[in-house]
């Protein structure tokens, strides 16, 4: 029989090498997350077999009322859940741990994907879709169910994510574009570099207030709420130099140039000279250069065994010559970088599971790879508090929504 050991505090240092020998992890089990959710206490966990880390997880500890707590574990725990006795061991001592800190339940959502989505060619990650149920719910965790609602869980179970190779193997930025449809294709690379638009790389002692402006524009065109300046300063600071923030930037003297060529031409002259005077106009306003859209990717660890590049927050304004759709220029930009890298997906994030919403409709055009994930997991601790929770949690959800629907307004 095997001999464990569960070990708490564990070092970041540990865990990072234990994550980056695993088959596949989401960057929210890194400790660098930790920093980010720094409104959360945090604590790391791992339970050796025989002497070997076989089981871990990067946990977020919520303070609630009455001096209890929520344990989450994001995308976590991270092992192999066919190992259904390490796994049992891992959740007892889980268990035992909550009750001592006063947590009311222990709430976790591995990083475990449905095999062959659609037939799709996906990569390995590690552990099997309904294995893991079975497991999680051997071991004392409820699930709560298959819901296609991107809002259901505290993570979208539905994300779209960019397969960087094919049946040969990893593909170069060539690939990519063959990959993709014409119509997708056709706004990547010349359409902008004619057009005086360059995408770049923001330095990272840059301030970021120019990054939140853009998003600021999105979220009042959307009618949604994100972050603050503040919490893009804990990722840059969390993650260093792999917090890449990118900016479709135009050069509006050669935007101008582009448009008078095209009008010496005598092509669409009341369309273009529209566009004229609309640049000239800008010009004017905001001087030579302005910037059309922004977005926030981390890049994986070099030494992670499957490497996905995250596609985490974008904005635009579209105020400022919105037919030029620097979105998709911006995601060719990350993805070019990611392949470079040696990424094996570059992650556009969540989306509706009926796959109708506005996001979806976007991001399809990229031909990505479904992650379905296996979805949340409770494992109540204290009954009747975790029950109370589980009633109050929906209005306040409802409250807050309502809250940041009335702030919109107001902007």
């Amino acid at each position: 029989m095997a001999e464990y050991n569960f070990k708490t505090g564990v070092d970041a240092g540990e865990y990072r090498d234990f994550l980056n020998v695993s088959p596949a992890y989401c960057f929210t089990q890194l400790p660098e997350w930790s920093e980010v959710k720094d409104n959360w206490d945090h604590d790391i966990c791992m339970l050796y077999k025989d002497g070997a880390p076989a089981v871990g997880a990067l946990l977020l500890i919520r303070h609630l009322p009455m001096g209890k707590k929520l344990i989450y574990s994001p995308r976590g725990p991270v092992g192999d859940f066919g190992d259904r006795e390490a796994m049992r061991e891992f959740s007892t001592q889980l268990k035992k741990y909550a009750k001592k800190i006063g947590a009311i339940a222990v709430k976790a959502d591995p990083f475990v994907i449905r095999e062959n989505y659609e037939k799709q060619n996906a990569a390995d990650f590690g552990n099997s879709f309904d294995e893991t149920i079975r497991v999680m719910q051997e071991c004392g965790f409820v699930h709560r169910g298959l819901s296609t609602d991107i809002n259901a869980y505290f993570q979208p179970r539905f994300n779209m994510a960019i397969p960087l190779f094919n049946e040969n193997g990893p593909i170069d930025s060539a690939g990519f574009l063959k990959a993709v449809p014409k119509k997708t294709r056709y706004y990547m690379g010349s359409f902008h570099n004619s057009k005086g638009i360059e995408f770049i790389k923001a330095d990272p002692d840059d301030d970021l207030s120019e990054f939140v402006r853009l998003l600021g524009q999105t979220e009042k065109r959307q009618g949604i709420s994100l972050r603050n300046e503040e919490y893009f300063k804990k990722i840059r600071h969390a993650f260093g130099d792999r917090a890449v923030i990118y900016y479709a930037r135009m050069h509006l003297d050669r935007y101008v140039g582009y448009l008078e060529g095209l009008i010496a031409k005598k092509q669409n002259i009341p369309e273009n000279t529209r566009k004229l005077d609309e640049a000239k106009a800008l010009i004017e306003e905001k001087g030579n250069t302005v910037n059309l859209a922004a977005s926030l990717v981390i890049m994986p660890d070099p030494q992670a065994k499957l490497k996905i590049a995250e596609y985490l927050y974008a904005g635009s304004d579209l105020s400022v010559l919105s037919t030029l759709c620097a979105s998709v220029g911006l995601i060719y930009a990350g993805v070019c970088d990611s392949i470079d890298a040696g990424c094996d997906y570059f992650n556009l994030g969540g989306v509706d599971g009926s796959f109708e919403d506005h996001l979806s409709k976007f991001k399809i055009k990229f031909v990505p790879h479904i992650f379905e994930y296996v979805g949340e997991f409770d494992m109540p601790v204290d009954k009747v508090m975790y029950l109370g929770f589980e009633k109050l949690l929906p209005m306040a959800k409802k409250a807050i929504k309502k809250i940041k629907k009335v702030r919109q307004v107001k902007k």
